[in-house]
């Protein structure tokens, strides 16, 4: 029982972790490359 309880907390952590950690490098990948785009018009 202890076991099963672990493993759905190990995967509903990674899920949310998931699904907070992949948009927000998204958003800063997108911040990067508009940068440099700016960067290099100038």
């Amino acid at each position: 029982m202890d076991n099963e309880i672990l493993i759905v907390g190990i995967f509903v952590g990674a899920g949310l972790l998931g699904y907070v950690v992949i948009p927000g490098l998204l958003i800063m990948w997108d911040m990067v490359l508009d940068h440099i785009a700016r960067s290099g018009g100038d």
